[in-house]
């Protein structure tokens, strides 16, 4: 039966090379895109994710496989901090959620990809039949009881089917559910780096807050002690009530932004907590006391990460895998066009059977007792074509909606990248500003405090003073926080540091081939 078969299925395979429906062509940008950010050059009109061929999904893959390996927070210097991205690649609950989603993607793939090959079904039957002449004869004849037979009847068999992809709605369907697979990795690789990036910024604001409370805590000793200063001045007859008063008013202020600040910190722990799987107690960095290296060996703000370079290109944008699935789902929607555009043509399938039936069981598998087929099936729509064209506009609808999030996701991600690179430029002009502030209020201060011990100025003047020290250092903890969740904003923004070259990793869940499925 091979050699009638196998002739079928090959000239199968050559008309299924012509796929109905519109090819995937990534669309024009109606917003100019610059060559380079406006904050660093002027704009220029260009074609960078703005159009295009269809991309090359092992490309894809490829080039985003090292997209979370760019260690670029190690920069910070900071072991807890290490420690902390590792735990939360583990254990963070968004990024399980993702990596479901992509185990469901491969899933469906699995499903598509299995319409290539034929389908095999094996099975058996047996059967006991009694039969007679009754219907012909009186039941009180002498041959109502010659005529009655008993029958088995054994039936083992295959039945091999195979749908002729004429029109390409088989591979339409897999080119679509391949998108959809990559798609729902580059999501997870979007929580990946989005995850990374909310550990170092509430990592940063621990780090402020944890200096915010030592800020408070030091500055509270100083107005305990100007207070018993003034307090023994007072009762020596030097000052008056009033100078009490004020020191007092200082120190409880003072006192009363210790436990604001303490209350924020242990929010940030808990978030923190959460980010990386664990019950939100507040404790989470307890164990950094016996960690070398940590933060809270640090007394100040870690420095800044290497300064942004002029020039940088906006094709870095490429790496950004949001970008990537939304293009993707586009890619889906396109294919899905042309896979409803080919249940308007007739279906061409093939169908051989093949099997062994006797009467008698230990005959089944005898050669005598063989048989089988091969048939062709065509099937053609003709009433439900209104049915049809319904689902193809909708499938026309449903790309126009994914270009419309596409050109939007895209436009966003360039809003972004604009606005991190102003806040990075903005508040590295303002930390300059508020560190020149703090000298300026502490060589105040220590004036004052002179000035006053020799009886040239009163209270008032060195309690201001003080007051205006603590709200500047307090600010500049602030802004430099605040100038170096900028950069994380901009890596995030960029998809990744602008360096080429990743940290290495041994890392392997990105397979040589799409075709594969793409790891979760």
């Amino acid at each position: 039966m091979l050699h009638r078969v196998i002739p079928l299925l090959v000239v199968s395979l050559l008309l299924a090379g012509c796929a109905v429906g519109p090819d995937y062509v990534r669309p024009d940008q109606e917003a100019a895109v610059p060559e380079q950010w406006a904050r660093q050059a002027a704009r220029h009109q260009t074609t960078n994710l703005a159009g295009g061929q269809r991309p090359n999904m092992s490309a894809v893959l490829a080039d985003t496989a090292a997209a979370v390996h760019w260690q670029w927070w190690r920069e910070f210097g900071d072991t807890t901090l290490n420690a902390l991205v590792a735990e939360s690649l583990v254990y963070n609950n968004d990024l399980a959620v993702a990596a479901g989603r992509v185990l469901e993607a491969r899933a469906l793939y699995g499903g598509a990809r299995s319409t290539r090959f034929p389908t095999l079904e094996v099975g058996g039957t047996a059967t006991r039949s009694k039969s007679s002449s009754a219907a012909f004869v009186s039941k009180d004849s002498p041959l109502a009881n010659i005529f009655i037979t008993t029958n088995n009847l054994y039936d083992v068999n295959a039945i091999m089917r195979y749908e002729v992809d004429l029109w390409g709605r088989l591979s339409r369907g897999r080119e679509a559910a391949l998108a959809a697979l990559i798609a729902s990795e580059q999501d997870r690789r979007t929580v990946a780096q989005g995850l990374i990036a909310e550990v170092v910024r509430t990592w940063l604001v621990i780090r402020e807050l944890h200096l915010q409370v030592a800020l408070t805590e030091r500055t509270i000793v100083n107005f305990q002690q100007n207070l018993t200063t003034v307090q023994d001045r007072y009762r020596r007859g030097i000052v008056s009530a009033l100078d009490v008063h004020l020191a007092g008013q200082n120190l409880a202020a003072a006192q009363a932004a210790g436990p604001l600040f303490r209350q924020q910190l242990n929010e940030a722990k808990r978030r923190l907590e959460i980010l990386v799987g664990r019950y939100p107690s507040g404790d989470l960095l307890a164990s950094d006391l016996d960690n070398p290296g940590g933060w809270l060996d640090a007394e100040i703000m870690p420095e800044p990460l290497a300064p942004v370079p002029a020039g940088l290109p906006s094709e870095l944008l490429e790496r950004r895998p949001d970008l990537q699935a939304a293009e993707l789902r586009l890619h889906s929607s396109v294919a899905r066009i042309g896979e409803a555009k080919a249940a308007l043509y007739p279906r061409i399938s093939l169908t051989a059977n093949a099997g062994s039936k006797s009467r008698e069981l230990s005959d089944v598998f005898t050669s005598f007792a063989n048989y089988w087929n091969l048939a062709g099936n065509l099937f053609m729509p003709l009433l439900n074509r209104g049915a049809t064209q319904a689902q193809i506009k909708a499938a026309e609808a449903r790309a126009q909606q994914a270009t419309a999030t596409y050109r939007k996701t895209v436009l966003q991600a360039f809003g972004e990248v604009e606005n991190a690179l102003d806040q990075d430029i903005f508040q590295a002009e303002q930390e300059n500003y508020l560190a020149t502030s703090t000298a300026r209020a502490r060589a105040a201060v220590d004036l004052a405090q002179e000035r006053y011990r020799r009886g040239l100025d009163n209270l008032l003047v060195t309690l201001e003073s003080q007051r205006r020290l603590f709200n500047a250092e307090s600010q500049l903890l602030t802004t430099q926080r605040a100038r170096r969740s900028a950069r994380v904003n901009l890596i995030q923004a960029l998809g990744g540091p602008w360096e080429s070259a990743p940290v290495a990793t041994t890392d392997t869940e990105t397979p040589d081939n799409p075709e594969e499925g793409a790891q979760p």
